[in-house]
């Protein structure tokens, strides 16, 4: 499951819609409250979070996933309209795993997920064989 949280309806649906035609389990919501309640219900594989939202900005949802026990090894992609080299230091050191700036290409997008994906999986595949 991934999940993008933008308050941009137009680019939610393209996003939403550009993930599930490659086959992914995605759902997008508008604002920060409704993501933090299906965050308690189901830990997605993948978090894409913009930086403007309205009540609560990104990168300090970001912060609080990261603050989190239980959510701070999930990935996530900034994707924003904030595109200076200091918005990309500010979104990378508060935890993002990379940065994609606004406007983007879906298949730039779609092929930055597999990479995250495929990354993330490695990880949980070396720290499995450390435990055991």
């Amino acid at each position: 499951m991934i999940y993008l949280l933008e308050d941009d309806e137009s680019i939610r649906k393209l996003v939403i819609y550009a993930l599930k035609s490659q086959g992914y389990d995605a759902e997008g919501f508008e604002l920060p409250e409704p993501f933090w309640e299906a965050l308690e219900n189901q830990l997605p594989e993948l978090i894409l979070l913009d930086i403007m939202l309205p009540g609560e900005d990104g990168i300090s949802i970001l912060k609080r996933i990261r603050g989190n026990a239980v959510t701070k090894d999930i990935p996530v992609i900034m994707l924003t309209a904030k595109n200076t080299e200091y918005d990309r230091v500010v979104g990378l050191d508060a935890g993002a795993d990379d940065y994609v700036s606004k406007p983007f290409g879906m298949m730039e997008l779609a092929a930055r997920v597999r990479a995250m994906l495929r990354r993330h999986q490695r990880g949980q595949t070396i720290s499995e064989y450390k435990i055991g």
